[in-house]
């Protein structure tokens, strides 16, 4: 579970609704979060709690599926490393990350909420459902950081292509 570089406290209220799920509670410089969440009695799950690391991608790498913010270093890194998402999209979610909630429902990598407190039926679902979307999201392959400075160099000469010339995974109509 990651809600950005300094934690959220909603991520409290996702453990206690998920006591039987093993987690990885990344609160980054929220030290008084990362107590707090210390603190919860974990039920029969394994739980770590992890402050400020710059090993972010190692500590997803030992995910199944990711759970946070729909913003877009988070899912990027989420879907880099092979984890389908859970995500919220709701009057709260900040107009810039509410393309990315339609960008991972479009290509089946995730289940989106109204509100984190559907995550356990979303949990059931995404669990049930693992192997489908774990190969989904490795049919993802995001070649950006190798094509967006042709694309931006381009674009300083004057002479960028109108057509999208990053590779899209197809779509999937339903999740």
């Amino acid at each position: 579970m990651l809600f950005g570089g300094t934690g959220s406290r909603v991520m409290k209220r996702i453990a206690q609704r998920l006591p039987e799920t093993p987690l990885i509670l990344m609160c980054g410089r929220n030290e008084s979060l990362a107590a707090e969440l210390r603190a919860l009695p974990a039920g029969g799950a394994p739980r770590v709690v992890v402050g400020y690391t710059p090993d972010v991608a190692r500590w997803m790498q030992l995910a199944d599926f990711f759970i946070g913010k729909p913003g877009p270093g988070s899912l990027s890194e989420a879907v880099q490393q092979g984890l389908p998402v859970i995500v919220t999209c709701n009057a709260w979610t900040m107009p810039q990350e509410r393309w990315n909630t339609e960008w991972v429902k479009q290509h089946g990598l995730c289940v989106v909420l109204r509100s984190f407190r559907q995550v356990p039926a979303a949990v059931d679902e995404l669990t049930r459902r693992l192997p489908e979307f774990q190969a989904r999201v490795r049919k993802i392959d995001n070649r950006a950081v190798f094509e967006v400075p042709d694309i931006l160099a381009r674009i300083l000469e004057g002479r960028a292509e109108p057509q999208d010339r990053l590779r899209r995974a197809e779509p999937v109509s339903s999740v």
